[in-house]
């Protein structure tokens, strides 16, 4: 069943936008200047740092919120792994009770340059803006051998978890305030970045449009505990899902930790428009309730 927002107004401000950083120190600054370009006054920067930032990554962005209200540093040094880094920036904004939430990486791996992309697809209706390297328009801009595990990660969930989205492994994507708090209300069980491909999968009945973006990886390579890891839990939701009502409502397994290794991107993926005049692939549901419009090129 499509699933309508009934939380969206919920607070005064209107985007949050988290970003885990590790060591960035060299980049943070530009990086700011380039994300707050294309914000309003009632919107905020959630910077999530923790212990694995050994630079003065920190510094900065604590200097630069006492210059820019709309940047907030969070500490989190009880962070273990890449995914509590992520999780305590979405909770940091619900909190804050910001309408939309969008989440990217430090580093420019994901450019600031297409927010107003995903703004104009939650003004239009979505619930769910999922960023999609492989549509139309967008790229990876990487090794050869991450955009590949990223197209069989896609290709290998669809196949099994009858999904229908382009990229089932990126990052890069807005919520509505209803949508984030289903996924915080569920949890995920991954402890590396499989836990992308859980929240598109538990998103995947809502009013959810792809986002072609391009993404830069540094990082040529992935190691082989996120690939077991991702295999072990796609076929364990694709049992569930032989098992499931038809409700598709699947209750992951609380968050487990690990190793935090914020800003690689493993395991991210797919993308893409068909040819819909405004970059954007409109979610195609068995049951939509509705047809979301679709945002202007332009924007």
């Amino acid at each position: 069943m499509n699933r309508m927002d009934t939380a969206d107004s919920t607070g005064q401000l209107r985007l949050g936008v988290v970003v885990p950083l590790a060591n960035e120190e060299r980049t943070i600054e530009s990086l700011l200047d380039a994300i707050t370009a294309h914000l309003q006054e009632d919107d905020r920067i959630f910077c999530v740092l923790d212990k694995v930032s050994k630079d003065s990554t920190r510094e900065k962005v604590e200097d630069y919120s006492r210059r820019d209200h709309r940047v907030r540093c969070v500490w989190a040094p009880e962070n273990r792994c890449v995914v509590d880094a992520y999780f305590r920036g979405y909770r940091e904004a619900l909190d804050a009770g910001c309408r939309w939430i969008l989440e990217m990486d430090g580093g420019f791996s994901h450019h600031p340059d297409e927010i107003p992309k995903f703004i104009a697809a939650m003004e239009a209706g979505a619930s769910f803006a999922a960023g999609s390297r492989f549509a139309s328009g967008g790229a990876h801009q990487g090794s050869l051998y991450r955009s590949l595990l990223s197209w069989a990660g896609t290709f290998l969930t669809n196949r099994f978890l009858d999904t229908e989205m382009k990229d089932m492994t990126s990052g890069f994507e807005c919520f509505s305030h209803a949508a984030l708090k289903h996924v915080l209300d569920r949890g995920v069980e991954s402890r590396y970045h499989f836990f992308q491909t859980e929240i598109r999968y538990m998103l995947r009945d809502w009013n959810w449009v792809e986002i072609p973006i391009t993404y830069s990886n540094p990082s040529p390579g992935v190691g082989l505990a996120p690939i077991r890891e991702a295999l072990a839990l796609l076929w364990k939701l694709s049992r569930q899902q032989d098992h499931a009502a038809p409700s598709h409502d699947h209750r992951a397994a609380p968050l487990h930790r690990s190793h935090h290794h914020p800003g690689s991107d493993a395991l991210h993926g797919k993308t893409g428009p068909d040819g819909d005049p405004g970059g954007v692939d409109r979610h195609r549901g068995r049951r939509p309730e509705r047809a979301l419009p679709i945002p202007p090129r332009s924007v």
